[in-house]
């Protein structure tokens, strides 16, 4: 299973795998913030914390804020 967020205007995924831990997170972003939670929830609160910390050393560091490359698309179905 894998579930697709935004957080920040930042696209993130998180995989469900059958293994410790169970919830990766991926950046396509910022391949170098790594994360994962026992749970969905647990994941997507670090990421999210994940997140903040990196953009705060960046801004610390006096670098340049990336802009987001991806975007979350939203598409209606109809039955």
């Amino acid at each position: 299973m894998k579930t697709t967020h935004e957080y920040r205007d930042f696209v993130f995924t998180i995989d469900y795998e059958a293994k410790d831990p169970a919830y990766v997170v991926d950046f396509p972003d910022f391949p170098e913030i790594i994360t994962s939670g026992q749970t969905l929830a647990e994941a997507f609160g670090n990421a999210c914390e994940a997140l903040d910390l990196n953009l705060e050393s960046l801004q610390k560091l006096g670098k340049r804020m990336p802009a987001s490359k991806h975007r979350l698309l939203i598409e209606e179905v109809t039955t």
